[in-house]
């Protein structure tokens, strides 16, 4: 048994790491055999070789395969999109205000036209997002309605509150 590292026999693995026969003695080759210009030093696992094994050899030629043909096809109609559109549409009336709603039940109503012929997926998108976009939009005027119905009052009340009548008296 070897008790330590310098004390490896020296024809199972060939020179030991103290043995300054081979080696350099610069600042920076120390540890690193001397080779010439275009060979290769040997090392611990056989005659030039880089203890890697080596890569695997290229297949046969063939005919070009299209991405994921491995993979199974999904089954199943597809989505129409305006379904999804419509839905987006009436989500983002929240930030887009009554112009989404009114896409929205544009896209709705065609999309719940293409989807009867067609027979795709997306009726309940499309009905989403046209119920949705109906609600926002008569939520969006009832609004509105009711800022100018108060902008009115307190107009009007401002106009009273001067001693200004807008209002002819008789």
């Amino acid at each position: 048994m070897s008790s330590g590292f310098g004390d490896q026999p020296q024809d199972q693995f060939g020179p030991g790491p103290f043995n300054q026969g081979q080696f350099s003695q610069g600042p920076f080759n120390q540890g690193q055999p001397q080779t010439g210009p275009g060979q290769f030093a040997q090392s611990q696992f056989g005659q030039g070789q880089s203890g890697w094994p080596p890569p695997p050899p290229y297949g046969p030629g063939g005919p070009y395969v299209q991405v994921g043909a491995g993979w199974p096809q999904m089954a199943g109609r597809r989505t129409n999109s305006l379904a999804i559109a419509a839905l987006c549409c009436s989500i983002g009336q929240v930030i887009a205000g009554p112009f989404a709603g009114i896409a929205a039940i544009v896209l709705g109503t065609i999309s719940l036209k293409q989807i009867r012929v067609s027979g795709e997926d997306g009726r309940g998108m499309a009905m989403t997002g046209l119920i949705l976009g109906i609600v926002g939009t008569i939520l969006a005027v009832a609004a509105i309605l009711f800022f100018i119905a108060v902008f009115h009052d307190i107009t009007t009340n401002v106009n009273n509150f001067n001693g200004v009548n807008v209002r002819p008296t008789n």
